[in-house]
């Protein structure tokens, strides 16, 4: 129980985050009641597929970040977790059993990581373009229609809801530390997009990832985001956020164990999988980054990778 003592205290040191926290156990208890009474079809009209993964104790969570987005004032047509944890694929929290009845799909793939958010899809040779989000964040109503209405401007590129802008010291890219918070709308080689919030993928980048392959395997193993980005850029994509500033969205309580942020960030993981992602031509571009500039790099086919690492 909440001790009176500790509730004054943390009035008196931060009452808005009291709030915000108070906020959120409300939210998450409306989502638990309406995953075990809701009848609602999580899937809608809007023209693009919603991928999640999730592993371990989130598994017991995602439930959580599903019914946000079942929520949504727009749904996807599809609604698909992939997962690589057999015991969870035959029997699978009742959570998630009525989400199933409701149109979940749950599907296998190998362990690709973080990865699965779009690579298996893209396996698929697919029709509708694709909506990758976290399974560890509590999405507004608005998410997936702010996302569509970005995406419809601009719908041969990446959009997302919270990016960063690279940046460079003279001629090179700079340690990820210092890349900045992506400000405005405008869509550049420089912007790379994070998952944590959504990403929309177009079917042309889909169709790269599909030929490029499992190389971020070697390259990227806990880094989708970069391997996603490097691969946009070789072949002409540009990125952009949906708004001014980056959105940020709650966390679901307890689901931030296990995260990969120490391994990337802290202890400069991000740095040696970008530099082995991208190579000196897709630098070039970035640096440049000429609005006239389109298409696959030359003499780059489609599937063929010029990575940092000589591959």
């Amino acid at each position: 129980m909440y001790r009176f003592d500790r509730l004054v205290a943390d009035l008196r040191h931060d009452p808005a985050a009291l709030v915000q926290r108070a906020v959120v156990r409300l939210r998450l208890a409306a989502l638990r009641l309406s995953n075990r009474l809701s009848r609602r079809s999580v899937t809608g009209s809007g023209a693009v597929v919603v991928n999640l993964t999730s592993y371990g104790h989130r598994i017991d969570l995602v439930f959580y970040a599903l019914e946000t987005i079942a929520a949504g004032r727009i749904r996807p047509r599809r609604l698909i977790l992939w997962l690589d944890d057999a015991a969870t694929l035959a029997n699978p929290p009742a959570t998630l059993r009525r989400l199933q009845r409701r149109g979940l799909e749950i599907r296998s793939c190998p362990n690709f990581g973080p990865h699965k958010k779009q690579y298996p899809y893209a396996l698929t040779g697919p029709t509708l373009p694709l909506v990758a989000a976290d399974d560890d964040v509590l999405y507004p109503r608005r998410w997936l229609a702010e996302l569509l209405e970005a995406a419809a401007q601009h719908p041969l590129d990446v959009t997302g809801q919270r990016a960063h802008t690279i940046t460079f010291e003279g001629d090179r890219v700079a340690p990820y530390a210092r890349w900045v918070a992506a400000r405005g709308t405008t869509f550049s080689f420089r912007t790379l997009c994070t998952g944590v919030s959504g990403i929309y993928y177009p079917l042309g980048l889909l169709q790269a990832l599909r030929a490029e392959g499992d190389h971020f395997l070697r390259v990227a193993p806990r880094a989708d985001d970069l391997w996603v980005y490097a691969v946009a850029v070789r072949h002409g994509i540009r990125a952009g956020q949906v708004g001014e500033q980056q959105a940020e969205y709650p966390a679901i309580p307890g689901s931030q164990r296990g995260t990969l942020y120490r391994q990337n960030v802290t202890e400069g993981g991000n740095d040696a999988q970008f530099a082995a992602c991208v190579g000196e031509r897709e630098r070039e571009r970035m640096l440049r980054d000429d609005p006239h500039d389109s298409g696959p790099l030359p003499g780059v086919p489609l599937g063929q990778v010029v990575s940092g690492d000589g591959a």
